[in-house]
């Protein structure tokens, strides 16, 4: 079983970080975005030094955080569109390799290509503009792998419809997240969405990461509540999501349509 999980982690790295192009995608639009926001930042504090908040820490934590969430779901999905774009998924399932297997590679090779991409946007936000990502703590983590949860989630639906529909499904690599974006509350609180909207932000996990993560930065004070909330909500949408990736694997094969992926 490990065996041909590392041997799926190994493949996707060498495709992922083999490619000077492919490792450049990876890296390159998180430094943009700590660089745009951090100067931007700098901009409004220089024209209102009676800011009460420290807006460069929460516009910049709000910036990698949402990022951990947009690069877990990319890396799944692009991992594994690599595989349909190559018409290698009937060599995959012709081995003994299961369901479960590739999921846990693309799981791992996901957050690897997250962490490539993000420290270097880390190390550029701290050489600029002195910004510790780290002040939140244990909490950090709490908040990384549980946004990389989400994006996991978000890339396994993408990931099992594009299997099962054909392309069609595959602008919803790039689209479904920015449809997420303005319902979870990224930049700014709950409580500024209009009433139905508020309804629909309070079912996604990443406005509790995000509210969690302004009270701890502004007020210093952590709402277990919204912890509980955040785990509670990951828990039903990625174990929901992994078992309809696998569903969508057995349809496929169920409907002789693996070995026309890639066409």
């Amino acid at each position: 079983m490990f065996g041909r999980i590392f041997a799926l982690i190994i493949r996707y790295k060498t495709i992922c970080f083999g490619s000077f192009p492919r490792l450049l995608s990876i890296f390159y639009w998180p430094s943009v975005q700590i660089l745009f926001w951090g100067f931007f930042s700098n901009f409004l504090i220089q024209n209102n030094s009676s800011s009460v908040f420290n807006v460069l820490s929460i516009i910049l934590s709000a910036v990698v955080l949402w990022d951990v969430l947009f690069r877990g779901q990319l890396g799944l999905t692009m991992s594994f569109l690599e595989e349909i774009w190559s018409r290698n998924l009937t060599n995959l399932f012709i081995t003994p390799l299961k369901e479960y297997e590739l999921v846990s590679s693309l799981i791992i090779i996901s957050a690897l290509r997250t962490l490539v991409g993000l420290t270097p946007a880390v190390f550029l936000a701290n050489y600029f503009f002195n910004f510790h990502l780290f002040e939140m703590g244990f909490y950090l983590i709490f908040f990384f792998f549980n946004l990389i949860a989400i994006g996991w989630s978000i890339g396994f639906i993408v990931s099992g419809l594009v299997l099962r529909y054909g392309h069609s499904f595959e602008e919803l690599a790039w689209a479904i997240i920015f449809i997420l974006l303005p319902f979870s509350c990224v930049y700014y609180p709950l409580d500024s969405l209009p009433p139905i909207m508020q309804k629909i932000s309070q079912l996604l996990p990443p406005v509790y990461v995000f509210e969690s993560m302004r009270m701890i930065l502004i007020e210093q004070i952590i709402d277990f509540k919204n912890l509980s909330k955040i785990l509670l909500l990951n828990f039903f949408y990625l174990s929901s999501s992994i078992l309809f990736f696998m569903l969508m694997i057995k349809s496929s094969r169920k409907h002789g349509i693996l070995i026309n992926q890639g066409e």
